[in-house]
């Protein structure tokens, strides 16, 4: 009992506040939400988490417990994670659901990539991992280390998907959410397999060869995450930029069509104007031209 309650105040707890955050500041909330909504959310995110471990191995026998644990817990928390961003952050389901996936692969890279760099580093097997708290403390005071450092990175360059927030969205800005959500997903997928495959089958990397695989493969792995994220905070600058340039360019084209029409009222050619503002009618009434901008 005091293990777990150990357990529970020196890993799930700081790990769960330190989700939150990390969310907290790449959803741009410190402008708009208070602090404490971080610490609600660490507690609440800490609770359904423990709360789930316990009863999953409760559910299923010895034999089962673990796989069903690796695949169920993960997956109820980020799932619980998401409807408490819904809740406590008032943010809306696109910044929920790519906040979320977001954070679950930049924490999964971390966690696993130190977790087993240590393994391999002083020979520790799985079994050792999982029943020594000391081991597992330590291991995480290290993971805890290397979030901090990446929350404030955040926090110092404003790194924020802001532009996910409510507003009209058209057609192109639809699909590359859509497509963004996709990747982010695929990737989660990817490394969850990935590390569980390293985790469950730490004794194969012995070797040195293997050894040097397994950094190349953390390496390409941290470098493939670290394009990812950046392509993400990036897409709100590419929206950006093209919203831009097409107001530019509607602009340009308001203000020829404003001296089409003058030009036909100076020669009263009033059967044109009809035409011409027909045309115009039929274009917003086929979504040519968006009645929303």
């Amino acid at each position: 009992m005091s293990s777990s309650i150990i357990y529970f105040c020196a890993v799930s707890l700081p790990e769960q506040f330190l989700m939150a955050l990390f969310t907290w500041l790449i959803l741009g909330k410190p402008k708009i939400a208070k602090f404490y909504n971080v610490l609600v959310m660490a507690v609440s995110a800490a609770a359904v988490f423990r709360a789930s471990q316990v009863f999953i191995q409760n559910l299923f026998g010895s034999t089962d417990r673990i796989v069903i644990q690796n695949i169920l817990v993960p997956a109820i928390q980020v799932i619980s994670f998401l409807v408490l961003m819904l809740l406590i952050y008032r943010v809306n389901i696109v910044e929920a659901v790519v906040g979320s996936l977001v954070m679950v692969i930049v924490f999964t890279v971390a966690q696993a990539t130190i977790a087993i760099s240590l393994m391999l580093l002083f020979g520790w097997t799985r079994e050792e991992f999982d029943s020594s708290q000391t081991v597992t403390v330590a291991t995480a005071l290290v993971y805890f280390a290397v979030m901090i450092l990446i929350c404030y990175f955040i926090y110092k360059f404003d790194l924020n998907i802001r532009y996910l927030m409510d507003r009209q969205k058209d057609k192109p800005y639809t699909s590359r959410v859509k497509f963004l959500v996709l990747q982010l997903s695929f990737s989660c997928m990817n490394l969850f397999i990935v590390y569980s495959l390293f985790l469950n089958n730490i004794t194969i990397f012995e070797t040195f060869s293997n050894k040097v695989l397994t950094i190349l493969c953390f390496l390409v792995n941290i470098i493939f995450t670290v394009i990812l994220v950046k392509s993400v905070f990036k897409m709100g600058e590419i929206i950006q930029k093209e919203e831009e340039l097409k107001r530019k360019y509607d602009g340009r084209e308001f203000i020829q069509n404003i001296d089409y029409m003058k030009t036909l009222v100076e020669e009263k050619q009033y059967e044109e104007i009809k035409k011409f503002l027909d045309s115009m009618k039929a274009d917003i009434d086929n979504k040519i031209v968006s009645d929303n901008d």
